[in-house]
């Protein structure tokens, strides 16, 4: 019988036959689902091995849960028990012990490849730190906006260009998430348990509130505005006691200077990007550059230097790029040009 070229590397791994080239077939095979689909009765044989090693008889109709005990159910299907197995970091682990135990192990002395083997294993379904907490990451690239609904019920917007890493399950004292991008948070209230926001030099903690945060690698600034509610912000810069914004407050801080300041905002304004809506009040067209580039997923080039000291003032809901384009170079007095995703403006 002709075997899979699944079967094949598998069975050259587990005898100590793979060469480095299939090793990275093999291990490429392991994040891509369509792979997964033929690999998966292979490493279900193997996994369930271990199992009945571990065990003195072996019912099929058991499996392991959470908890890590045995409980009786119907059989699932080839297909759905390996799901169940990589959802769950318990049989990852057991996995990444089985191919130790099998005498693989020597293939994987470099730490590159036990890096590359571990990163593929938790992109299944979220990584687990040492403490035991699942983690996942939501990404909104340039382009898109999305929407993210955390375990407590907290609602999240990210705008484009956002990356967010939070637990799969609140189960400890507090509530933490970090954030790269910006993103509208609508917290749900939980007075014993805080939600705390990890940023570059800002902290933010918040009982149950509705506010805007803006942290982009690419900008000096951090930016926290409140909708409802209060929001506490400690600086890493600063030992004192934490800042408290309330209901239309912005905090600016600058990760260059280590400064902040608090102005007054109209903070529904302030986060109307949330409905659609891009909305500048006498904003320098470097920002306006930046904000366009993430919306729209384009990078733009200004040809004349000398434009950058123009700002801009309007409220622009859902438009497409070329009428975005027509109403910031008629107020510039510039011309435009798109080609593929680049846009040139100039004189």
């Amino acid at each position: 019988m002709v075997r899979s070229r699944a079967e094949y590397l598998i069975n050259r791994l587990i005898s100590n036959t793979l060469s480095e080239k299939e090793l990275d077939e093999l291990l490429e095979g392991l994040g891509k689902d369509e792979v997964l689909n033929e690999y998966s009765p292979i490493l279900e044989r193997y996994f369930n091995e271990l199992i009945e090693e571990e065990k003195p008889t072996y019912n099929p109709e058991w499996r392991i849960n959470r908890a890590g005990e045995m409980t009786s159910a119907k059989p699932l299907s080839p297909a759905r028990r390996f799901q169940k197995f990589y959802t769950d970091y318990r049989r990852m682990a057991a996995f990444v012990a089985l191919l130790f135990s099998l005498g693989t192990a020597y293939y994987f002395v470099s730490s590159n490849q036990i890096n590359r083997l571990q990163t593929l294993l938790e992109s299944a379904q979220g990584n687990q730190s040492k403490t035991g907490i699942i983690t996942k990451e939501e990404i909104a690239p340039r382009g898109i906006r999305r929407n993210v609904q955390l375990s407590d019920g907290s609602l999240v917007k990210l705008n484009s260009d956002t990356k967010m890493s939070f637990p799969h399950t609140f189960n400890g004292q507090k509530r933490t998430v970090s954030l790269q991008g910006e993103a509208f948070f609508n917290v749900e209230r939980d007075e014993s348990k805080p939600f705390i926001i990890s940023l570059e030099g800002v902290t933010i903690k918040v009982l149950g509130t509705s506010f805007n945060v803006k942290n982009y690698t690419d900008e000096q600034a951090v930016e926290v505005t409140v909708r409802s509610g209060r929001v506490s912000v400690s600086l890493e810069s600063d030992s004192s006691e934490s800042i408290i914004l309330e209901k239309n407050q912005k905090l600016i801080f600058n990760k260059n200077t280590d400064t902040f300041n608090i102005i007054d905002v109209n903070a529904e304004q302030e986060s109307s990007w949330i409905n659609g809506s891009l909305q500048f009040n006498k904003t320098p067209l470097r920002t306006v550059e930046n904000t366009l580039e993430k919306w729209y997923n384009v990078d733009i080039i200004i040809k004349d230097e000398s434009l950058y000291k123009a700002s801009l003032t309007g409220t622009h809901l859902n438009e497409s790029l070329v009428s975005m384009l027509e109403s910031i170079t008629y107020a510039i007095d510039a011309q435009y040009e798109i080609k593929g995703r680049t846009v040139t403006i100039g004189n």
